[in-house]
């Protein structure tokens, strides 16, 4: 077990392992990008595998009671009604061709090898936003609600959170970065640490208030307080309605869970 892990947490990978009828393996991986990253069990494996990059950071707490989350609530759906939204050549080729009038200002900027390395990656990072933020505003509410004990926690998680998103707001990241990318992203922001308010009870939209993504974010976070159901389903829903009114259906696609490979999800 990861020393310094809360009981709250225990608990909820308890619940994750009941809910999924899988076990939880604990990997421990220095060089990870993130605290901690779930890689779902696939259908004749066992367990999930838990990895994580140290335990000397409290906030490691949140991000798993946040990986177990996502599971939780997608096996929580009827094995007929688990959908994954994914990304493919036809997707990232259909981004790039509504990119194409920012790449040749944009490789004046980069320079063209840099921009190569560049398209792919603010691709997926839309891509995470979008897919990522709408379940993650039911998991969070759920965290709040059933698990006091980590409130703390989960406050300190989400302002860190979004101190590194205020950290791009600017003129000079907007310049240097697809229109498109940097406004969805902006309004996705906006919309989720707006939502989070209630929870951390500071003001976390401060940074995005003289911006024109807060009348795009504002109507991202109606969409989730009308969203109908808290639940798997009801994040796909989210998620169908947040990619409409982006412009970005066409950026994912969605399948059945039985029909993606395990090993490609977290």
């Amino acid at each position: 077990m990861i020393r310094g892990l809360l009981d709250p947490v225990c608990d909820i990978l308890e619940v994750l392992s009941k809910v999924t009828g899988k076990g939880v393996t604990l990997v421990r991986k220095p060089d990870l990008k993130s605290l901690a990253r779930m890689r779902m069990a696939g259908a004749g494996s066992p367990a999930h595998v838990l990895f994580y990059r140290g335990d000397n950071d409290p906030l490691v707490n949140h991000v798993i009671a946040n990986e177990c989350g996502h599971l939780i609530r997608l096996f929580g759906a009827p094995p007929g009604s688990r959908r994954v939204a994914v990304a493919n050549e036809r997707t990232e080729a259909l981004y790039r061709e509504e990119i194409r009038d920012d790449i040749q200002r944009l490789s004046l900027i980069h320079g063209i090898g840099a921009l190569g390395e560049f398209l792919p990656l603010w691709y997926e990072s839309v891509v995470f936003q979008l897919t990522r933020m709408p379940p993650d505003i039911g998991i969070e509410r759920w965290i709040h609600r059933e698990y006091p004990g980590l409130r703390e926690i989960q406050r300190n998680a989400l302002m860190e959170q979004q101190a590194k998103a205020a950290a791009v707001v600017s003129r000079g990241v907007r310049r240097m970065t697809p229109r498109k990318v940097y406004d969805v992203s902006q309004a996705m922001n906006y919309a989720f640490f707006r939502l989070m308010e209630p929870l951390t009870g500071v003001s976390l939209t401060a940074p995005y208030e003289r911006s024109l993504h807060v009348l795009q974010g504002e109507e991202l976070a109606g969409r989730a307080d009308r969203t109908a159901r808290d639940d798997h389903e009801g994040d796909v829903a989210l998620t169908r309605q947040w990619a409409d009114s982006l412009g970005l259906s066409g950026w994912i696609e969605w399948r059945r869970l039985d029909e993606v490979e395990a090993g490609t999800l977290h």
